[in-house]
C-alpha cells in the first residue's frame, strides 16, 4: 500500500509538492520555535494559521499571550528564517484567535 505522500508526489509537479512539505514543515514547527524562545507554554495558547506573502499570521487565545509572543517576536522570527529560508518571511504578525471566545 502506497503512502498519501507517494500517492501526492506522483500526481503534483515536484517542485509543487516540496513547497507544500515546506509549508507543512512550518505549521509543524511551533512546538519547536516556541520552546527556542524560552516560551514553550505558549504553544499551547497560540498556533501559526497562514503565510501571507512574506508574513506570518500567528493566533493566540488570550491577549496576555499575544503580549508575551510580542516580547519574543525577533527570536521567533530569526527561529522561522534559520529553519525555512526558502520561506522568505520578514515578519510575524499576531491576532486574537476568532474562536477564543
Amino acid at each position: 500500500m502506497k503512502k498519501a505522500g507517494d500517492l501526492l508526489a506522483s500526481i503534483l509537479n515536484e517542485k509543487v509538492f516540496k513547497k507544500a512539505q515546506g509549508y507543512s514543515e512550518l505549521f509543524l514547527s511551533w512546538n519547536i520555535l516556541t520552546e527556542e524562545s524560552n516560551i514553550p507554554a505558549a504553544a499551547g495558547h497560540s498556533r501559526i494559521k497562514e503565510l501571507e506573502g512574506s508574513v506570518l499570521l500567528v493566533e493566540a487565545d488570550h491577549p496576555g499571550w499575544i503580549q508575551i509572543l510580542r516580547t519574543k517576536q525577533k527570536e521567533l522570527l530569526e527561529g522561522v528564517r534559520r529553519r525555512f529560508p526558502k520561506l522568505s518571511v520578514t515578519e510575524i504578525s499576531f491576532r486574537l484567535s476568532r474562536d477564543s471566545g
